[in-house]
């Protein structure tokens, strides 16, 4: 796991714990002074599980500042799951370059596959980001 993803962890006060799960990772809000737990499918393999945990992680950082219920609002529902999805693809784009990928010759399509997402847009924008911070 990356260390950065581990620091994630403790700074936020988030147990991370593998169990068989009937979906890929939950994340539970600590009450009480508990910690929080960050649950993920057990039965995935370290990339796959890497990719879950930054998913919750994006939870853990932005669905604080969501107004509304996740369960019984389609609309918190979806600006949550955009968030956390928008995180993962960020950090997974800022590994791919840190791997010493060149930017010329980087293709959005390959990468958003090889994450397992449909969600184009967001690969090809965090792409453009990257290379702004390049200039």
């Amino acid at each position: 796991m990356d260390t950065k993803v581990k620091k994630l962890l403790k700074e936020l006060n988030i147990r991370l714990e593998f169990a068989p799960l009937h979906c890929p990772g939950l994340f539970v809000p600590g009450k009480d002074d508990k910690p929080n737990v960050m649950i993920v499918n057990s039965k995935f393999s370290d990339e796959k599980a890497e990719n879950v945990i930054l998913h919750e992680l994006g939870h853990a950082l932005n669905d604080k500042n969501i107004q509304g219920n996740y369960k019984n609002d389609d609309c918190v529902h979806t600006q949550s799951e955009h968030g956390a999805n928008v995180f993962w693809i960020h950090e997974k784009i800022k590994q791919y370059f840190a791997l010493g990928n060149d930017l010329d010759s980087v293709n959005w399509l390959s990468i958003a596959k090889a994450l397992g997402t449909t969600d184009y847009f967001q690969v090809q924008e965090e792409i453009h980001k990257y290379a702004l911070l390049e200039e």
